[in-house]
């Protein structure tokens, strides 16, 4: 790369340090107010801050770095040859470096409060009961979990996912002239996908929104427990949150460029 082209990856690798930080920011902030707190907020509005951060962060970003702001939609780019291969390692990086230090100062926001939960209930960092407080920050099994189940879920709304966010964004769309809505319905298209499954169900669509608090979280107090999410685990329950979406995402970008595009 020449300087002129290094500066301009270095942009857009702030931008999508940036944006995908963001999307954690408020989320978990949310998240957290919501546990830590007397302002209680349901799976609806915790599913519409989420979508909001996704359209703040997809608008302010997309000039810049294309507002990939995932991983897997990066490695889909990188894939199907819409994307510089030089890129994919620096975009990475800087999406889940991003999230891990939007984390550390959620963490330094909220530490009083989550000190004073944790005396309340006598909660200790790395014991199962623990997870209670970890899932403010990343997704951890739920009651009656099944590995499989969890992890063809992901793949699927993965799937599902790609092929909407696709179609918003083809370029003979009738919203394409209009910078704010592809953003708004891409937002919309998260919020959807949490009011249906949040509740029940551990979708996170995106290796960085999981990835980087999990690795700040096991330097904090949990250990290997918040990449395994249980002692008696076949599989770390990491892999789901983390492979599970670029797989889903790549196999349904392929769908999408074999039988959508070229119908």
């Amino acid at each position: 790369m020449n300087l002129c082209s290094k500066k301009k990856t270095l942009k857009q690798c702030c931008v999508e340090f940036l944006g995908t930080g963001l999307i954690v920011f408020l989320g978990i902030s949310f998240s957290a107010t919501s546990k830590l707190t007397n302002f209680h907020f349901n799976n609806y509005e915790i599913s519409f801050i989420w979508g909001l951060g996704v359209f703040i962060s997809v608008y302010f970003s997309f000039s810049t770095s294309g507002a990939h702001l995932n991983p897997a939609v990066t490695i889909f780019l990188w894939l199907s040859s819409q994307f510089n291969k030089k890129k994919v390692i620096p975009y990475i990086i800087s999406q889940i470096t991003g999230t891990f230090f939007f984390t550390i100062l959620i963490y330094l926001i909220y530490h009083n409060l989550l000190n004073s939960f944790e005396l309340k209930y006598n909660i200790v960092r790395g014991t199962k009961k623990s997870l209670e407080l970890a899932s403010i920050f990343c997704v951890f099994p739920k009651e009656n979990y099944n590995f499989i189940h969890d992890f063809i879920l992901e793949v699927s709304i993965g799937i599902f996912f790609i092929i909407i966010l696709m179609k918003i964004n083809e370029k003979k769309n009738l919203f394409s002239s209009y910078n704010f809505i592809n953003p708004f319905l891409i937002g919309v298209l998260v919020t959807t996908i949490n009011l249906f499954l949040g509740a029940h169900n551990n979708v996170t669509l995106n290796p960085a929104r999981d990835l980087g608090p999990r690795i700040f979280l096991s330097l904090i107090g949990w250990g290997k427990l918040a990449f395994t999410g249980g002692d008696n685990m076949i599989f770390p329950y990491f892999l789901i949150p983390t492979i599970a979406p670029i797989l889903g995402i790549n196999l349904g970008g392929w769908i999408y460029i074999n039988f959508i595009i070229k119908k």
